[in-house]
């Protein structure tokens, strides 16, 4: 009996390109992305026709996790200065089943993009957990949450849609 299960996550974030058939993306590979921008433009000729290859673009992301040393992989990248590549997934659903458990099934759209680590910025927050029954309201347990904030310089960015419909957009830099 398969079981689909979905997190509720609006945005998941992977450290692998999710459309390699050598990775398989499970939920406890995967962040809580909070929220990421990013703006590509062209140059415009004097009647505002764009032209030219794809100006250098920094990708913003932050993530939510708990302190617990996955988030060294940012760190080990931004020092290697070596192309990165990652996935930002939406809606993902997971499936469940007796061999592999919270494997990444279906998903509503996703980008997976290369480049390099430039810019890592953290900020750490405690948030209550849970109010236990009979506590009047207090909260017994607390969490230590981080926030990281990540920008990362564009080389391409590949938009995997529904149907397998996949645009790649190469940036120049």
């Amino acid at each position: 009996m398969m079981q689909h299960s979905s997190n509720y996550t609006k945005a998941s974030f992977f450290f692998h390109d999710i459309s390699d058939s050598t990775f398989t993306a499970k939920r406890e590979q995967s962040f809580t992305l909070q929220q990421f921008s990013y703006e590509c433009s062209r140059k415009r000729n004097s009647r505002g026709e764009p032209y030219g290859p794809t100006l250098a673009s920094i990708l913003r992301f932050t993530l939510k996790s708990l302190p617990d040393g996955y988030l060294k992989e940012f760190y080990q990248r931004l020092t290697e200065n070596t192309v990165s590549c990652f996935s930002i997934v939406s809606n993902a659903v997971f499936q469940s089943n007796g061999f592999e458990n919270n494997v990444l099934s279906d998903y509503d759209s996703a980008l997976v993009v290369t480049g390099q680590v430039v810019d890592i910025d953290e900020a750490y927050h405690t948030e209550d957990a849970c109010k236990h029954p009979g506590t009047n309201g207090k909260n017994e347990v607390n969490q230590d949450l981080m926030m990281i904030t990540v920008d990362f310089l564009l080389q391409s960015i590949t938009y995997i849609g529904s149907n397998n419909y996949k645009k790649e957009l190469p940036i120049h830099y």
